[in-house]
């Protein structure tokens, strides 16, 4: 078999070969970035110190920003002080960043105080993500003029090769649109988890990325770009891949391995190859996706079920959560997707091994995290936690079916006592199993209520984190550093897209 030949190839190569390999493969699939140039038609003209203005570029953007300054009076004999905010929503314009308390360094706020020496044109070196550019004059030795704004945009995605699509419901019209800029601006010489800050890639964004991208941009190149930059990556001792990387200017592995994170990169190629039928990049980049699974089943414990011992879980930013059951459901939905692959490439001894795991799994699933008379997931594991996470995975994973799924999952959501998503990324998922469960119209009324209450909020992207009770929460302990164009909620565009939310809808199930 093809899969073996590359299994055996694997073991004998040198390991820094094979890094080699995968980062040329990398490489050859770097995206071309189209630039837009905005330009404001300002002039800010006869500004004095304290002078402050504000910069609508319209939309929002990622890229650089240049203009121009001038003498108003007299020449400048002395530099020009002043500070440039570049803000991706308008209630930035007025935060005060001298009390920033959050967890993350504070460079990433997007301020710079910056001196100009001389009149002409100049040009801000950093890269921004903007709808927004406040400029407040610090000092100057004279009066000024600032002129010919010009903003130039880059993305990985060609807008020219966005797949047509029709929708009469505004809302829901709104609610694409805006997952598509999400998405857009947050394709560069990789999908970005967030173009603000961090802008690297993740394995769980690169995920929800590659999905909606298939339905839009379908940018196929630059899925399989990520795919081989993970395969380079350093594992951990136990085999499980880095939550994200670095790949510019250099290429460098993440300190953080994610268990969740490894089983969503055998979920990405697998999605992949169903879209593509690239049977090349698969057989590439099985002996790595095959490796990940085979070390979650050395982790079962007694009872069957796989654990933590080879690394961390991400799961969500939920605070409180217990993630044992859910991460036992994101092992079983990624060993259905990996079986349903390797049937369709004609693989059966393979199939038939985790075919048998996958099984193994949802019985142990139900028989020690299951509670029957409650009708729900809570049990021992999870502390007797009761959470949407769990019950969203263990629909996902194949644990219960039909109007068992949807009676678990109609519970959970409107439960008060239940604990809820707190980000898009869990968002996208818990839609994803009310799809599965075949409730088309409680999943669509789920994309209004999370995607339309941010374009309700005059999101022109979509925010890293959402909690319609709590629109402040931020994970890292100050909300003015959340980014607010964040790759793992774009998703949206890809449920109304694939399912035709919007339209007439039918009673299809997903089982």
């Amino acid at each position: 078999m093809e899969q073996d030949r590359m299994i055996n190839d694997y073991k004998k190569q040198n390991i820094e070969d094979i890094k080699s390999y995968y980062l040329q493969k990398a490489d050859e699939n770097l995206p071309k970035l189209n630039k837009t140039l905005i330009v404001p038609n300002v002039c800010a003209s006869a500004l004095n110190r304290g002078d402050t203005f504000v910069l609508d570029l319209g939309n929002h953007y990622v890229g650089y920003f240049s203009f121009n300054m001038w003498f108003a009076d007299a020449y400048i004999d002395a530099p020009v002080r002043m500070s440039v905010r570049f803000c991706e929503t308008k209630r930035e314009l007025e935060d005060d960043y001298t009390d920033y308390h959050g967890e993350l360094c504070e460079s990433w706020l997007q301020e710079e105080i910056i001196n100009v020496d001389f009149p002409g044109e100049y040009r801000m070196p950093r890269r921004y993500a903007a709808r927004y550019v406040k400029v407040n004059i610090l000092r100057t030795p004279k009066k000024i003029s600032l002129s010919d704004f010009k903003f130039e945009a880059e993305s990985g995605a060609d807008t020219a090769a966005l797949k047509p699509f029709e929708i009469t419901d505004d809302e829901l019209g709104a609610i694409d649109r805006v997952a598509v800029n999400t998405l857009k601006n947050c394709m560069q010489r990789v999908f970005e988890d967030g173009p603000k800050r961090d802008r690297r890639l993740w394995i769980g964004d690169l995920r929800l990325e590659a999905l909606a991208n298939y339905y839009t941009f379908d940018n196929i190149s630059l899925v399989k770009r990520c795919l081989y930059l993970f395969a380079a990556a350093e594992r951990n001792e136990y085999g499980i891949l880095p939550g994200f990387v670095y790949e510019n200017p250099i290429f460098c592995s993440g300190s953080w391995f994610l268990i969740d994170y490894s089983l969503m990169f055998v979920c990405t190629l697998c999605d992949l190859y169903s879209h593509t039928r690239d049977t090349k990049t698969f057989h590439d980049l099985y002996p790595i996706a095959k490796s990940i699974l085979d070390v979650l089943d050395a982790t079962k414990d007694d009872e069957g079920l796989v654990t933590t011992r080879s690394g961390d879980v991400f799961i969500d930013w939920c605070q409180g959560l217990k993630k044992g059951s859910a991460l036992e459901g994101i092992y079983l939905y990624t060993l259905d997707r990996w079986c349903e692959v390797l049937e369709s490439i004609g693989n059966e001894d393979d199939a038939a091994l985790y075919r048998a795991r996958l099984e193994q799994g949802r019985a142990a699933s139900r028989k020690y995290l299951y509670d029957e008379k409650k009708g729900a997931f809570i049990n021992k594991r999870d502390e007797y936690q009761n959470s949407v996470h769990t019950a969203t995975w263990m629909v996902l994973g194949g644990v219960v079916k039909g109007n068992e799924a949807k009676h678990i999952l109609k519970e959970v959501i409107s439960s008060p006592d239940s604990v809820k998503p707190f980000t898009p990324y869990m968002h996208h998922y818990t839609v994803d199993a009310l799809i599965k469960a075949g409730l088309m119209q409680e999943a669509e009324k789920y994309i209004r209520n999370i995607w339309g209450g941010m374009v309700k909020m005059g999101a022109d992207t979509f925010f890293e984190v959402y909690v319609p009770s709590d629109p402040d929460f931020s994970p890292y302990g100050d909300r003015k550093v959340n980014s607010m164009c964040h790759a793992w909620s774009c998703t949206a565009t890809y449920f109304i897209r694939k399912y035709g939310f919007g339209k007439p809808l039918h009673n299809t199930t997903f089982d």
